[in-house]
């Protein structure tokens, strides 16, 4: 599970890396009960934010705590 880094969930928080993004915060939001990413570009100050399911999460959370 948490070595699953061809995910779609992967692919998409790589292809906002690429483009100068950077994890700032994530969470799980108790009121959907869904993993949620945010992320800045520090360069044009330009905020993003995904939700994935927990499962989708941990494999994220994983991999973002690799990259620091």
């Amino acid at each position: 599970m948490y070595g699953d880094f061809d995910s779609p969930v992967i692919k998409n928080f790589k292809n906002l890396y690429d483009e100068g993004y950077r994890c700032i915060l994530y969470e799980v939001d108790k009121r959907d009960n869904l993993f949620t990413v945010h992320l800045k570009n520090f360069q044009n100050e330009d905020t993003r934010m995904f939700k994935c399911n927990p499962d989708e999460g941990a494999v994220l959370q994983n991999y973002i705590d690799r990259l620091s």
